[in-house]
């Protein structure tokens, strides 16, 4: 009797100590973590003469499994289909930074991805 009491008494603060830890566990969107908001910041390396701004940070993207109904309908199908947009200049101008032509963007938003890393 005395042994399944302390059983029973292991067992009751161990769930106690798990629900603890699961509770104080951050209840945030753990999906852009490390990366900022798309935002006009100042490019360190051009800005030595005069300061060129340059959009940066990130935007939404997400991969889910392709529904079979569009893979059928592809001439390669691929098993993920993936949805971006990316931290894009709205406005911008030509400038010149020690003899090499630069664009210094005044204003920045999320759009269509552009450039792909392949």
């Amino acid at each position: 009797m005395m042994g399944s009491v302390k059983s029973a008494g292991l067992s009751l603060l161990l769930l106690s100590c798990l629900l603890y830890i699961a509770e104080s566990y951050p209840n945030t969107d753990m999906s852009n973590m490390g990366c900022e908001e798309c935002t006009l910041r100042k490019n360190s390396l051009f800005s030595k003469e005069r300061p060129v701004y340059q959009c940066m940070g990130c935007c939404f993207s997400r991969a889910y499994p392709t529904p079979l109904k569009s893979k059928k309908t592809m001439t390669i199908p691929k098993n993920i289909t993936s949805e971006a947009t990316c931290c894009v200049a709205r406005q911008s101008y030509e400038t010149e930074v020690a003899g090499i032509r630069v664009r210094n963007h005044t204003e920045c938003h999320c759009s269509t991805c552009y450039f792909h890393k392949q």
